[in-house]
């Protein structure tokens, strides 16, 4: 183990993922090793999701430039296959709790439980309420609260609360309520931890912080083989924090953080996490890697920079941190005026641009226009960062206008391929009889065929439509 933890940062202008590969190729984060022949091959990085996995390996590749290599071992560290373990090999003590089991039986389980809770309610509960006590009308309802249940669960095993602290969280005027409110939750403090048992399975969650913890046992025991590098992560799940502690004071180890702010002012900076402070501070950007620090025993001084924005981005750095400063400390941003216009003038906002579009379908089609212009740069990649997976949506569907088919990292739902539209239309068509509009719908579907030649099955469409269906 080291005295020093060994942290590091890559700042927001930067790309993270091809500069953590230079950086371990270069042996800068490994102790010296590089890239030539099986230096780097038992180095483990771990970084937060699968897709940050296959694109690092990607920037391995590209970097070897067509040389002979083995890779370094990387995994993911904040997802996890739902029927078996991310950590391959871990001590056989470590390894004694059931297996999750999977969202879709722990949903299936729960819903019928929600269903039958009225009747297990206590009378004298009951008896508390003159309204009629309203329960999930339907196995539809009872589903839709079961996957909130199961949220929830997920949530105190991600945390790692107890139960226990339930009954001390409301006032006493809200006592009535909170009472059916516990009774409720019985259903996942008594009855799901028995189901469990008796199907020898374990909460997803609990399953997860199971195999970080038996990691950071390992790791702490010195087991490793070789260097461990974890990258990307800010330790918001406390099992999380504990492994990159564990990673961070190993000789051999190293945590990368995610665009770490060593600019903001010390005041401002103890201001984060007061507990004094506003609400607000608690939503600060920076929040949650400086919790992390504490956790890590490290202060800001403490962390590297493994590389530099160019300067323009680093202007533009300079003033989103201005602009972001936590509220208590906003009166310096006149002592900073000075400071905020020659960021300016270096290129801080140098195509930066604002689009005030009318409604969804124009602001899609400007994210479309904007995209595309960038990528017709040669070289030029672009990606779109939103929350909103209907915009998504939208904007994948007007780049495949320009023949551009978009990574959309969210995936696609169920009811977009072709297949499963025409499923739909039978289903609606099925539950309409007599509506014109929904057999239209279904007659013209691509799919559908009946049986004929493609062209056949179209001129009979047209055919029924033009015949049977016009005017009613």
């Amino acid at each position: 183990m080291s005295d020093r933890p060994n942290i590091w940062t890559i700042p927001p202008g930067v790309p993270f993922l091809p500069t953590l590969a230079d950086a371990v190729a270069s042996g800068r984060l490994t102790g010296g090793r590089g890239s030539a022949g099986l230096e780097i091959a038992d180095t483990t990085i771990y970084v937060p999701t699968r897709r940050a996995a296959r694109t690092l390996r990607s920037c391995f590749v590209e970097r070897m430039d067509n040389r002979a290599t083995i890779l370094p071992t990387i995994r993911p560290l904040g997802e996890f296959d739902d029927d078996g373990a991310e950590f391959l090999d871990l001590p056989g003590t470590l390894l004694d709790a059931f297996p999750p089991v999977s969202q879709h039986e722990r949903l299936f389980s729960l819903a019928p439980l929600v269903r039958s809770w009225k009747s297990r309610l206590p009378a004298h509960i009951a008896s508390l309420f003159d309204e009629e006590l309203i329960v999930p009308a339907s196995t539809a309802d009872a589903i839709w609260l079961a996957r909130d249940l199961a949220t929830l669960l997920d949530q105190v095993e991600t945390e790692e609360v107890s139960w226990a602290e339930l009954g001390s969280l409301v006032p006493d005027e809200l006592a009535g309520w909170w009472q059916i409110t516990l009774e409720f939750l019985q259903i996942v403090t008594e009855y799901w931890p028995n189901i469990l048992n008796e199907k020898q399975r374990s909460d997803p969650a609990a399953w997860r912080s199971s195999q970080i913890n038996a990691e950071t046992e390992r790791l702490l025991a010195g087991a490793n083989r070789g260097p461990v590098i974890a990258a990307g992560s800010t330790g918001s799940i406390p099992a999380t924090a504990r492994l990159l502690a564990a990673i961070a004071s190993n000789s051999s180890g190293a945590v990368v953080l995610p665009g770490l702010d060593k600019e903001l002012d010390d005041d401002s900076w103890a201001l984060i996490d007061k507990t004094d402070a506003a609400p607000s501070v608690f939503g600060h950007p920076q929040y949650g890697l400086k919790k992390l620090l504490a956790r890590l025993g490290a202060g800001r001084d403490d962390v590297e920079v493994l590389a530099g924005p160019t300067e323009q981005l680093a202007a533009r750095e300079r003033l989103v941190n201005e602009a972001l400063r936590p509220a208590e400390s906003t009166d310096k941003w006149l002592v900073n005026k000075a400071e905020v216009e020659r960021a300016i003038a270096s290129g801080a906002l140098v195509r930066l641009a604002l689009i005030e579009a009318p409604d969804e379908r124009h602001e899609a089609f400007a994210i479309a226009v904007a995209l595309r212009l960038a990528v017709a740069e040669p070289g030029h990649r672009a990606a779109l960062v939103t929350g909103d997976r209907t915009l998504a949506r939208r904007v994948s569907a007007e780049l495949s206008r320009f023949d551009i088919e978009a990574d959309d990292s969210g995936g696609r739902i169920l009811a977009s391929p072709p297949p499963a539209a025409l499923f739909l239309l039978l289903a609606e068509t099925a539950f309409r009889p007599g509506d014109a509009s929904a057999l239209l719908d279904l007659l013209t579907h691509p799919l559908l065929l009946c049986g004929e030649p493609r062209a056949e099955a179209r001129r009979l469409a047209a055919f029924a439509e033009l015949v049977l269906l016009r005017g009613g």
